[in-house]
């Protein structure tokens, strides 16, 4: 009631004084929209409708329409296909189209910055990623490996923060509460320095909050409240500095967060805080000449991924990953044809702890502190626009030093017709099996090798009105040699090995509409899994049409009202259809348990200038019906699901100079 006669007092308000002030929130168009230039596809500018692959686009403003608080909930809304569930340590990831992509198989960037870590490739979500100076997210749904390489079989995600000429800031404080203790906590600053040739853009942010406050129950049934056991944090620093085509740029990334599921069985002692950190410096320099650009830069990354330190049990992970990657790419545009070309040469290195102490630290098998491995890469993308069809045809060829060499073409064909147009391509992608991998295999077992994938998709988009627009996307995927971790039936040794195919096929379909009061975006989502006798161990048993844990239907909305030229009101909602995963044991046998369909309510609305000049806030409602929301483990790995947020409320406050 409370949060209601909240609302009751800021729409009265801003009825009173909407004659002051035009808000921002609707400024871009449908038009404006759909025809941003993007280049996470092709590493140049080209407009949404004729980029070669199924791109989504969102923008702060949508951001800030959906009240959304972290990655997850964002993508559950905007992104068709991306859902998430939870592997170990209380790491929840992504699966794509739905395919369990967690390790290794999309890749994740911040400002271009590779985020996927460097011991197995994961990224872990829950408050992880800030969205308060987001200026954009591009993502690829489906393959990017011919321009990114071994980390892109399924997807690519590209979050660019502040990125404005526009000289000034912003200060954003959002809190939200369950009832029992705050899921978000969490400030973000943003500034610009904008004088002749010198640019410089900052973000930073420093978040607290919690991934849970229900109870967990283990493989074995048993149970403990995640009330102060699931706290996170987050810190992170962006900088951009530009001057005369010279740009330097670092990324610090600082996540934590407290775990008590571990892997099977639930912690019983004080719980774990476990903690992925990394550090990014990127220098380049930009010579254009006329139509031509030639780019050098060298990257270096610092990651300490998965540290935990569990002595009760003699475990823990302190590696070091390392790795520097020099490279040029170059770039050609003129009338119809653009091409973009690329070599880089990049050295991984994971090394141990310089003192390791009595609790355990998983060695290296060859002896030493350090496995080391170099990967050359060289890829070249041409993009023709002709009168009837644009074709897009690249490659990638890449030789690693540990798994020698890989080669992915790509073909695509594009047209954009006044209102109506289409997108047909087909690729291949690959997975590196780098870091800690190739240290699990014992000496007399067989070679860890690149999975290897194909993807056909095929896209028909119409503008229905200069409002609308439907778009309807067709996919067909398929993985070969993927690595799997097992166990030896008679050593009992686990291990990393290829085994077998892994595929989906299906649909995505999607509307939007942006009038002078209503914007409104909604999505749906289908898969079926083709039937391999190779995927046990994601497949559910007697259900040829789906895999564990990622709902073959999804279905997902925002609607935003103008109520004002000062005030919005949007509703959200995400819809979940039936899910399956093993959830415990009972008398030495995995139980297969399937989780009903699953509902999730927001709302939330938006007042400028208050409650001063240059103010705006925003009411928060999330998980409005209370519904009993869990990450399920999309592979048979004995975890038990893990529990998402209850219902919360809160406000989020932005301050502009």
């Amino acid at each position: 009631m409370r949060f209601l006669a909240f609302i009751a007092i800021l729409l009265a308000y801003s009825t009173i004084t909407a004659q002051e002030k035009e808000i921002d929130l609707y400024s871009l168009s449908l038009e404006d929209l759909i025809n941003i230039e993007v280049s996470i596809s092709t590493k140049t500018k080209v407009g949404l409708r004729e980029t070669p692959g199924i791109v989504t686009i969102i923008t702060k403003e949508e951001i800030k329409r959906s009240g959304a608080r972290d990655i997850i909930e964002l993508f559950h809304l905007f992104v068709p296909g991306f859902d998430f569930g939870v592997d170990v340590e209380g790491v929840v990831g992504m699966g794509i189209r739905g395919i369990w992509a967690h390790e290794g198989k999309y890749l994740f960037m911040v400002n271009g910055f590779t985020m996927n870590d460097g011991m197995f490739a994961c990224v872990p979500f829950g408050n992880h990623f800030a969205l308060d100076n987001v200026e954009k997210i591009e993502i690829i749904r489906g393959p990017g490996s011919a321009i990114y390489g071994g980390f892109a079989g399924l997807g690519v995600v590209n979050i660019i923060t502040r990125d404005t000429y526009e000289y000034g800031g912003k200060v954003t404080y959002t809190a939200t509460h369950t009832g029992k203790q705050f899921s978000h906590n969490q400030l973000s600053v943003g500034h610009t320095i904008h004088d002749n040739d010198l640019l410089m853009n900052i973000s930073a942010t420093y978040g607290a909050g919690s991934r849970s406050d229900r109870a967990y129950t283990d493989y074995y049934r048993n149970s403990r409240d995640l009330l102060k056991a699931s706290d996170t944090y987050t810190k992170q620093l962006a900088l951009k500095l530009d001057y005369k085509g010279f740009t330097i740029q670092t990324f610090l990334d600082d996540y934590l967060y407290y775990q008590i599921d571990l892997w099977d069985e639930l912690y019983r002692g004080t719980p774990v805080h476990e903690s992925f950190k990394s550090n990014f410096v990127d220098l380049s320099y930009k010579f254009q000449r006329a139509n031509f650009n030639v780019i050098p830069h060298i990257t270096y990354e610092w990651q300490k991924p998965w540290q935990v330190n569990i002595p009760e049990i003699n475990y823990s992970n302190n590696k070091v990953f390392q790795s520097l990657t020099p490279g040029i790419s170059a770039y050609y545009n003129k009338k119809a044809l653009q091409v973009v070309s690329g070599v880089e040469l990049k050295t991984d290195r994971l090394r141990l702890p310089s003192m390791v102490d009595t609790l355990y630290e998983e060695t290296f098998k060859n002896g030493k502190d350090l496995l080391s491995y170099t990967n050359f890469s060289a890829y070249s993308q041409l993009l023709w626009n002709s009168k009837y069809v644009n074709l897009n045809i690249g490659a990638r060829y890449d030789y690693s030093s540990e798994f020698g060499d890989a080669l992915t073409p790509r073909i695509g064909l594009t047209k954009l017709f006044k209102r109506y147009h289409f997108k047909l391509m087909g690729s291949k992608s690959f997975r590196t099996p780098g870091g800690i991998l190739p240290n699990r295999i014992p000496n007399d077992y067989p070679k860890l090798y690149p999975e290897s994938g194909i993807t056909f998709e095929f896209e028909n988009g119409f503008l229905i009105s200069n409002n609308s627009m439907l778009t309807l996307n067709l996919f067909d995927i398929t993985f070969e040699d993927i690595i799997i971790y097992g166990k030896d039936a008679q050593s009992g040794v686990g291990y990393y090995k290829n085994q077998g195919k892994i595929g989906t096929r299906g649909v995505e379909m999607g509307f939007k509409m942006n009038t002078s009061k209503v914007l409104s975006t909604i999505n749906l989502a289908y898969y079926s899994r083709k039937n391999s006798d190779s995927d046990s161990l994601f497949m559910v048993p007697d259900k040829t049409n789906q895999y564990l844990a990622l709902s073959p239907l999804r279905i997902n909305g925002l609607i935003s009202y103008k109520i004002s030229n000062r005030t919005s009101f949007s509703v959200t909602a995400s819809y979940f259809g039936e899910r399956y995963s093993y959830n415990y044991m009972a008398n030495n046998n995995d139980i297969l348990v399937k989780q009903k369909t699953n509902l999730q309510v927001g709302m939330n609305m938006i007042v400028s200038d208050f409650p001063f000049k240059n103010f705006e806030t925003q009411l928060i409602a999330t998980n409005l019906l209370g519904s009993d929301f869990y990450y399920l483990q999309p592979y048979k790995g004995a975890h038990g699901p893990l529990p998402g947020l209850d219902r919360s409320f809160g406000f989020r406050v932005i301050y502009e100079y």
